[in-house]
Formats: structure tokens, sequence, C-alpha cells
């Protein structure tokens, strides 16, 4: 698999670690629409790495965090499963500006939105470093407080420690995106009994009872600067800025091939029909106004020229220290299966953003 990869062994350090887990992440899909999602407790993640190479085949979830882990293990590196739990960006109510934010920890207070999650850890040269793959995470993230800021296409990622002591102290990764602070992911307290070594990583255990992490056919796509997301006959393209959203049925061959770089031919594809939704994209911001000043100067604004969409709309929150703007834009016209086109969406995230960064700065 490494060879397949376009990698050779070398030197188990941080680079190579960097190297490895960059390159997994672009090759190995993730997605469900070329193998389904499997019981992570049967998984074999050697015989998985044997036969990627002939049918580059996604993984997903749990399994895809075990067979990246056997990997890194094979090549000399130190890594363990650990428990955590999750918020995917993708997965939340982009388009709701009153989600939880900071203040809740990112997570809605009734426990909805987060998930179990098994997360990848290194050891690397006596620090511990997030190699999460099966979330999947954009890149290396080192656990170490203090933490300095990670530029990625989620927005900008940080470590903090546990806010409250109900936290049980577990590490916690924030993503400052999207006009909010949220937890992306909290590590529960180490170590537990129910971290794996890796010598537990590869062998499938034969009294496990089958717990998929199957649901809807999915599939999923984190570039540099954005993340692109199929599932439940809607597509999703976001980023630090931004959320577009447009319906796609999942019988759309050529398009889910083109966003999602996959080869689908002889696939049975999932007849999920297109959702029924009107195209749209959100833009967000914090600012250190209150919302009826917010208003107020939005009301002059011009609209984004041409006639692609509607003049957008507003929706205005009032957050500590300002106002959290998600103004939307809906689409005129049904956007194309592959998409508006990567220029005509940033064209457009330019025009609404500016009249935002125009109000001020966002507020401490």
């Amino acid at each position: 698999m490494l060879e397949a990869l376009g990698l050779a062994a070398r030197v188990p350090d941080g680079a190579f670690l960097e190297d490895l887990f960059l390159r997994f992440q672009r090759r190995v899909a993730c997605e469900t629409l070329t193998r389904p999602a499997g019981d992570a407790g049967r998984f074999d993640a050697g015989q998985f790495a044997g036969a990627w190479p002939e049918d580059e085949r996604g993984l997903v979830g749990e399994e895809r965090a075990r067979a990246f882990a056997w990997l890194a293990g094979e090549l000399g590196f130190t890594c363990e499963l650990e428990e955590s739990l999750c918020s995917r960006p993708w997965a939340r109510a982009e388009r709701d500006p009153s989600r939880g934010s900071e203040g809740s920890g990112g997570f809605s207070s009734n426990g909805k939105g987060r998930e179990a999650h098994r997360a990848v850890v290194a050891a690397l040269e006596g620090r511990r470093v997030l190699a999460d793959a099966g979330f999947p995470m954009p890149v290396l993230i080192p656990l170490q407080l203090p933490s300095r800021e990670i530029p990625s296409s989620f927005g900008t990622l940080s470590v903090a420690g546990a806010r409250v002591e109900s936290d049980g102290g577990g590490v916690r990764i924030r993503c400052d995106a999207r006009g909010e602070v949220a937890e992306l992911l909290r590590l529960l307290p180490t170590p537990r009994p129910d971290s794996l070594p890796r010598e537990e990583i590869r062998r499938p255990s034969p009294d496990a009872s089958p717990t998929p992490e199957a649901g809807v056919p999915f599939a999923l796509r984190v570039l540099d600067d954005r993340v692109l997301h199929w599932a439940g006959g809607v597509m999703t393209i976001l980023d630090a800025w931004s959320v577009l959203r447009y319906p796609l049925a999942g019988d759309e061959r050529e398009a889910l091939e083109s966003l999602f770089a996959l080869n689908l031919e002889g696939i049975d594809l999932p007849r999920t029909p297109r959702a029924d939704l009107a195209p749209f994209l959100t833009v967000f911001h914090t600012v250190a106004l209150a919302p009826e000043d917010v208003r107020r100067a939005l009301s002059l604004s011009a609209p984004p020229p041409g006639d692609l969409v509607a003049p957008p709309e507003a929706s205005i929150q009032a957050v500590p220290g300002g106002s959290r703007i998600a103004r939307t834009a809906t689409f005129r016209s049904p956007v194309p299966p592959a998409g508006p086109g990567e220029s005509v969406r940033k064209t457009l995230v330019f025009h609404l953003a500016m009249d935002l960064l125009g109000l001020g700065t966002a507020p401490p």
C-alpha cells in the first residue's frame, strides 16, 4: 500500500508521519459508494491494505482509523485509538446560525450533534499528535498546550484543555470558522482501558457484534481550501467562511466522480433522490456591533452583481461581544450537478463577505 500511495519507507520522524497522513487522506477516498461501511470490530487492516492498490475502494469511520493506525505502526510509529466525542462541520445545520457555539462547547445542550468516535493518536518524540484519519481531520494536530493556531480547510484549528471539571480533563480540538468557535473533538481522559494498542488494531474480534458505522450513503472530500460532502440528496461545499448547498441525486454518476475524484464505473449507486431544497450560499461573520446596528448597515448594502442569485437575506444572532451574521443568497436557477464552478462560488463568497467585513472586526 505504501508504494501505491507514492511513498517509500524511511525513518519514522515527524516529517514522515505528516507525509504519510496527508497522502493517506488524499488518496484513500472517504465514502461509502464504492465500499459500504462495515463492522469495525471485524475489520482486518492488513487485508484491506493488501487489496487497496488494486481496487482503491473507499474507507470510513473506525475502519479508516484502524487502517491508518495499522499502516503507521508497520512503519515504526506508535499509534493508539482513543475514545472521544466529535461534531463534524458538514453534519451540522450550517444554515441555522443559532446552533451551539463556544458557549456550549460546539455541541447542543441536549447532546444531539455529537458522536462517539475513536481518534488516532500517535506518540512522536515524547509528544502526542492527533493523526485522526477517521474524522477525517485535514492535518496533524499536536496535542500539547499552549496550542498554536493551525489554518485548514475547516477553519483555524487549535487545542484547548477542559473548559470545566465536568469535561473530565479531556483535550479539545476547536475550530474558528464561519463566525464562531466550535468544538470539533473532545478526547476523553487517558489512559483508558479501551484504548487500542497497535497489536490490537489489525486483528479482527471474532466475538464482536455487528456495529457498522453505516447510515445513509455518503461521500466526503477534504481539500486544502474547502470540504465537499454529499449525503441524502444534498451536496455541501464549505470553507472557513461559507456553506454552499444544492440538491444532487445519488445517480448523478459523472458529477459524483468529478466532485470526489472517484471511479464509479460498474458501481451500483444509491437510489437517493435529489432533496427538495432551493440551492443557497451562506457566508458567516461575527462583528463587535449590536444586532440593530448590523441590520441598519446591511440595509444599505448592494446585492451581488448579476442575476445568478436573489438579493441576500441576513439572519443576525446576538453573541457575547457583538453579533453573528449569516448572510444567505438563494440561487435563482438550479445549480448544475457538478456545482456552479469554483470560480463562481468564490466570487459569490467574496461579494457576500465584503459587506460583512466592512461592518467591523470580530470581538476578542
